[in-house]
């Protein structure tokens, strides 16, 4: 280590990248450096600095810099155009993984660009807080509906119920801001999620940051929070002490939401869950849009994919969404393919029990607050 700091510090990082340096301590000495975050390979940790990468010991760090590492995943954050400013690094092109964590301000996410995200196009934004924090892990589970609707997808790292909750606001807004410099987001369709104290964040965010929708697990919106052109996707727990919370949520909205009850109770129930959300939010956006774009077309072909497989083990839910989709409309290119699931699905008897029971859950939800 005492060989390594000082290359270090004679070379500190000017390379524009990604990933912002941050301050790294010896933990003996006390001698701090600026470089960027890679990777961690057991007990070595990967740092950039003017381009060259250089392994330490995770134990010759200070004991924050030890816990940051235990809080960050592995990927390592991609390299911009060192030439071009970063807020001008328009990113296109798809990441193929979750990379992060990125640095921006002392606050950090992980993002993924789906491989259906076309460059030259400016496309969603879902961006997760969780009350426990955020990882790649996080990011994993938003991966199919992210590449079924060409969204990317990112998470928080510090917002949690843990942290001051005057912070966890501005921990979203600096990365989404960032977001929208670095990587081909649209700023008009950003859409937040998360669950239990994270999904009253997802609604606060919502509310300051400007958003299209929200896709909520195990918790409701506070007073003034929603917006009545906005879609929102609400899931609840059916033993969950939020329930009543996230009905009432639904009511105030329920001509522009859906609301979902999973069979468990303070949890976000199971990961298909979070997919059908952000579907439904894209579908939802294209009906109210009412614009055949080539975009349409592809989000719906890809939708179609996505049923023909779920019909294979789960027929009742491709059920449910054949006549979702041939209900609301489709572009002419798959009208006839839609309706065509939507009447073979319906001859199963279980399958229209489900599509019935969808039905009676928002019913329900909505009339428990009358």
């Amino acid at each position: 280590m005492k060989t390594i700091l000082p290359f270090l510090l004679a070379g500190l990082c000017t390379a524009m990248l990604h990933a912002e340096p941050r301050e790294w301590t010896e933990q003996a000495t006390g001698r701090k450096i600026n470089a960027e975050f890679v990777t961690v390979d057991g007990d070595q940790v990967t740092l950039r600095v003017n381009g060259r990468e250089v392994k330490l010991p995770v134990a010759r760090l200070s004991e924050a810099d030890q816990s940051y590492l235990k809080m960050v995943a592995v990927s390592p954050a991609p390299q911009a155009d060192p030439v071009a400013p970063a807020k001008e690094a328009k990113s296109t092109a798809a990441s193929s993984k979750v990379v992060g964590p990125i640095e921006i301000e002392g606050s950090h996410y992980f993002y993924y660009v789906p491989a259906s995200v076309k460059p030259g196009k400016k496309v969603p934004l879902i961006f997760y807080t969780g009350s426990g924090g955020g990882s790649a892990g996080t990011v994993k589970k938003m991966i199919e509906g992210a590449e079924i609707c060409g969204w990317i997808a990112a998470c928080s790292v510090e917002s949690k119920n843990s942290s001051d909750e005057t912070m966890n606001p501005v921990h979203s807004e600096r990365c989404v801001k960032h977001l929208i410099e670095t990587q081909a987001v649209d700023p008009k369709r950003l859409y937040y999620t998360g669950n239990s104290g994270g999904a009253r964040i997802a609604f606060i965010n919502g509310k300051n940051l400007g958003s299209a929708g929200v896709l909520a697990f195990i918790a409701g919106a506070g007073e003034g929070e929603l917006s009545k052109t906005n879609n929102y996707f609400i899931v609840s727990g059916a033993t969950d002490y939020n329930r009543y919370e996230t009905a009432a949520t639904y009511d105030k909205v329920r001509k522009t939401s859906a609301y979902r009850m999973n069979p468990e109770g303070h949890s976000v129930g199971p990961a298909w869950l979070m997919t059908e959300g952000i579907v439904w939010l894209q579908a939802s956006w294209n009906a109210k849009a009412g614009l055949m774009t080539p975009e349409r077309s592809d989000f719906e072909a890809a939708s179609l994919d996505w049923i023909e497989k779920m019909k294979q083990k789960e027929p009742y839910r491709a059920a449910w969404w054949a006549r979702f989709f041939n209900v609301q409309g489709v572009s002419p290119v798959h009208k006839a393919t839609f309706a065509g699931l939507d009447a073979e699905l319906s001859r199963d008897p279980v399958n229209l029990a489900y599509i019935k029971g969808i039905a009676d859950i928002e019913e329900f939800a909505s009339s428990a607050m009358g």
